[in-house]
């Protein structure tokens, strides 16, 4: 990869599923292949199709593909590197429609490819806590009727955020944006005695025991006071109901986690390169997915 974001420099790249095969080796083992089932890195034999093993400790054949996302799927390994390269280049993802043109398979392929791309994503996100300044807010998403905006919404899917300034963000949705259900999501992902600003939501009242806690009233139209507001939260809340509204049209409910994974991903490698992001995703892919995970 290079600083080079053409789509003529990653044919360059990887121009054959052997490429992508040795690449993904690399990446995944350098020059010592690990055997995924018993997990010896001792008397490995390559076959001579140059892409099956043998492990001597359990003698069972494996590849590079073994337990990771590309098992037993049909699609070639070269158009899911393109699918990757693709979301690193874009910063509102890429629709199934789009990406079945783009690889010439069909639209329900896409959308399963993607989805299991997400799936990964949601499934191995780091484990490190937000700290510093961090900003914490719900928004809402869906619903077929007009009504009623903002907390209380029917019809409507809760999706709960926290920021860290110029760092992290972590969003999911959530059944309801009562203390019970937000607290626990608040100490898993933040640290405690971090610095949180959030509005006056009653959810938030008893954090002061564990956090430094600030409140912005917006009640009271007040928006910033100092350095107390939650503009970075909002702002990333803008920009995941345009990619959800624009690029991937109203995803309904059932795959929202999916998509909000999908998003998070994106802003937490916003200032990394194409080149980097791609290689970040290649790092996540020794994950098993089948089907019933995503339907």
């Amino acid at each position: 990869m290079s600083k080079n974001n053409s789509l003529l420099y990653f044919f360059k790249q990887f121009p054959d599923e052997k490429s992508c095969r040795k690449y993904l080796e690399e990446r995944k083992w350098g020059n010592n292949p690990v055997c995924p089932h018993c997990g010896s890195s001792q008397k490995i034999y390559r076959y001579k199709d140059d892409k099956t093993f043998k492990c001597a400790c359990c003698n069972k054949q494996f590849k590079v593909t073994t337990k990771t996302i590309y098992e037993n799927s049909n699609i070639p390994l070269q158009k899911w590197f393109l699918t990757f390269y693709l979301i690193s280049l874009s910063k509102k993802g890429i629709s199934s429609i789009e990406l079945s043109k783009t690889l010439d398979i069909t639209q329900k392929s896409a959308w399963y490819l993607l989805h299991k791309i997400r799936y990964m994503l949601q499934h191995n996100d780091s484990d490190n806590q937000l700290k510093g300044i961090v900003e914490c807010d719900e928004t809402y998403f869906g619903g077929k009727k007009k009504g009623k905006r903002g907390r209380g919404s029917e019809n409507k899917t809760p999706i709960f955020g926290a920021v860290q300034r110029k760092g992290r963000l972590s969003i999911s949705p959530v059944k309801d944006t009562k203390r019970k259900t937000l607290e626990p999501i608040i100490h898993k992902v933040i640290k405690e005695n971090t610095h949180i600003m959030s509005d006056e939501w009653h959810a938030y009242r008893k954090l002061d025991s564990n956090y430094e806690h600030s409140v912005v009233k917006h009640r009271i139209k007040e928006y910033v006071r100092g350095d107390v507001h939650t503009n970075t939260i909002e702002g990333a809340w803008s920009h995941l109901k345009r990619s959800l509204m624009g690029t991937y049209h109203r995803p309904s409910k059932e795959h929202l986690d999916k998509y909000c994974a999908e998003f998070q991903f994106n802003y937490n490698t916003r200032n990394n390169s194409p080149e980097i992001k791609f290689r970040k995703t290649i790092d996540k892919n020794n994950i098993r997915i089948k089907y019933k995970d995503i339907t």
